[in-house]
């Protein structure tokens, strides 16, 4: 990762090639298997299935799979800027990071300080970078609550009424079946949507020039 000189992931702007020269260093650092590969098994009891080979040989495997996962992760995480790194230090493998980072800048058709009433967005900020940034301090903030966490449906509730417009009114239409999941992918479409609309209103405006 040193030799490749990575330049800080700051936005929606160089993501591809970002995204491109981090798996290419991971790769050579020999970890990028665990952003698709599932972590080993438990080690068996002893006594079970086995000897003191078999519990010594799951036990390496998991001690170089979490070697593994740490490397990915923080290479990762140190491939991010100022900006971002509060928005996705929160999660706990390399995958988690990789994917969290990717539902964000990946192209697809289909800080800490503030509390979420209190945070606002910048005008050059896509509508995914927004759901992003709220979801990361909602998480955040029901962590520092008291008693049991909320759940994933009022987790998602919270964000999808900060974020206004159709996607709160859908949210609330959803009812007890509100995730995440349907809030990413809600944003994602609507993202689709206004690319599309922005390309359209270019070209029609070329073929009037």
């Amino acid at each position: 990762m040193e030799v490749l000189r990575i330049k800080p992931l700051h936005g929606a702007d160089g993501y591809l090639r970002w995204k491109e020269s981090v798996l290419l260093g991971l790769n050579i650092a020999g970890v990028a298997h665990v952003l698709s590969d599932d972590p080993p098994p438990p080690s068996p009891a002893r006594g079970v299935d086995g000897g003191a080979a078999e519990l010594a040989s799951a036990a390496a495997a998991k001690k170089q799979w979490a070697r593994d996962d740490a490397v990915c992760r923080g290479h990762i995480l140190r491939a991010l800027s100022d900006r971002l790194l509060p928005v996705y230090i929160r999660h706990g493998t390399g995958r988690a990071v990789w994917e969290a980072v990717a539902r964000t800048y990946e192209p697809n058709p289909h800080s800490w300080a503030l509390k979420l009433e209190e945070l606002e967005f910048g005008k050059d900020e896509t509508l995914l970078e927004r759901l992003a940034r709220a979801e990361a301090l909602v998480i955040a903030g029901s962590r520092r609550r008291p008693g049991p966490p909320p759940d994933e449906c009022t987790l998602a509730r919270m964000v999808a009424l900060k974020l206004q417009g159709e996607l709160a009114s859908g949210a609330i239409r959803k009812g007890d079946r509100l995730t995440m999941d349907w809030v990413w992918r809600e944003c994602q479409a609507n993202e689709a949507c206004t690319s599309a609309l922005r390309i359209h209103e270019i070209n029609k405006r070329q073929r009037r020039a």
